[in-house]
């Protein structure tokens, strides 16, 4: 496998050398951090040294290089190499609101009400655009591109939300932002006491061979688009929260949860106190002959807000969550959680039943045999249900 793969990267870097500038979609780095300068060549960049962290207490040294290498041979990691001291501080703040979360529903009729605005419509049409630029690899032009098609998207709807809303693009020293959106809430009292509920999905794609088409319309698209959907459907049903509601749409998810790190340690460097924070990445794939289910993941997350989730899923769903474990590092839930903030995971299906054969390739797209928007929608039901019922309905 060491020598296979390595000889076909090789191979791939060769070709797209070789080929007409205009197709070297991933060699066209523009690094915008703060100076909107490239501070670093990018051939330096693919040999510094990187510190993953691949499980509690595991940490390894490699490079760029070498963090393709672990993904295609099916390595989960985190990319702690900025991020040594995240979580140090809030522990604390972890303890006092971990159980925090309500026994019964609260809200059934505005979520109900809500759920009639969801649509296909404008995820299919959200998707399509998204999928179609090359490659959403977080230091590629077209990663920043399709980055940017995305916030003007997020600005249109947040132009027609009742409640204040703030959007952020959230710099990074690579080209692709972080974009946050926070809807404040009618009580700020509530915020203050209870924190802010965070619905996350992230934005970038990768292939498992560098430099080939990504489209990633299961990874993440579809969770990227099921969060465009959710507050769709909120603003048609003229939502206002009574606490402070976020949406987030991370960066560099594939680079070992680099964008999601980011903010959370910012977060925890300012105090904020977080509520919830949910992920939500994958949320298309529906094997065929298998029964529908939602994939609540039990490892490396808040039990308490994972038992919460397991109920809104029962109530509202009405169909079976199966607890499923994804290991070290799945996806940017496990960066808040690494903050000590309480973060949960729902997925498309158990671990062993998900789009693990199409993901990471160019295949990977929303015409795929077993890609279901009807399943996706299921998403968004539940990310309406999981804001209303820890946003509130003012």
């Amino acid at each position: 496998m060491h020598w296979k793969y390595w000889s076909c990267v090789l191979g791939t870097l060769a070709v797209i050398s070789a080929s007409p500038i205009e197709k070297q979609h991933v060699f066209d780095i523009d690094y915008e951090g703060s100076s909107g300068k490239n501070s670093k060549p990018f051939w330096n960049n693919l040999i510094r040294d990187r510190i993953l962290q691949v499980g509690d207490n595991v940490q390894v040294r490699t490079s760029e290089l070498g963090k393709w290498r672990l993904r295609a041979l099916g390595k989960k990691f985190m990319d702690i190499t900025e991020y040594m001291d995240l979580g140090k501080k809030n522990s604390a703040i972890a303890q006092e609101i971990s159980s925090s979360y309500p026994e019964t529903v609260q809200h059934a009729k505005e979520v109900r009400k809500t759920f009639q605005y969801v649509s296909e419509k404008g995820p299919r049409a959200d998707l399509a655009k998204f999928t179609s630029f090359y490659t959403r690899y977080y230091k590629s032009t077209t990663g920043r591109e399709s980055q940017r098609w995305l916030l003007d998207q997020i600005k249109e709807l947040a132009s027609q939300l009742k409640p204040k809303a703030e959007i952020t693009e959230f710099e990074h020293p690579w080209a692709q932002r972080t974009i946050l959106l926070r809807v404040s809430g009618k009580n700020p009292e509530r915020t203050r006491k209870h924190g802010v509920t965070i619905i996350g999905a992230h934005l970038d794609s990768a292939h498992l061979i560098p430099f080939l088409r990504s489209p990633g319309a299961d990874d993440d698209g579809s969770g990227t688009v099921t969060l465009l959907e959710t507050l769709r459907s909120l603003i048609a049903a003229n939502w206002t929260p009574e606490s402070d509601v976020e949406f987030h749409w991370y960066s560099a998810e594939e680079g070992g949860l680099l964008g999601s790190q980011a903010v959370a340690q910012e977060y925890e460097d300012k105090g904020i106190k977080v509520q919830a924070m949910l992920q939500q990445d994958m949320t298309a794939f529906l094997r065929k002959n298998t029964e529908e289910s939602i994939g609540l993941m039990t490892d490396f997350v808040d039990p308490q807000l994972t038992d919460f989730i397991g109920l809104l899923i029962d109530y509202y769903l009405k169909i079976p969550a199966k607890r499923t474990e994804l290991g070290y590092a799945g996806s940017d839930h496990a960066s808040w959680r690494r903050a000590n903030y309480p973060s949960a995971f729902a997925v498309e299906a158990p671990f062993e039943l998900c789009n693990l054969r199409l993901i990471h390739t160019s295949g990977d797209t929303m015409d795929a045999p077993e890609f279901s928007f009807p399943h996706m929608l299921r998403f968004v039901n539940l990310s309406i249900a999981y804001i209303i019922e820890l946003g509130g309905w003012a």
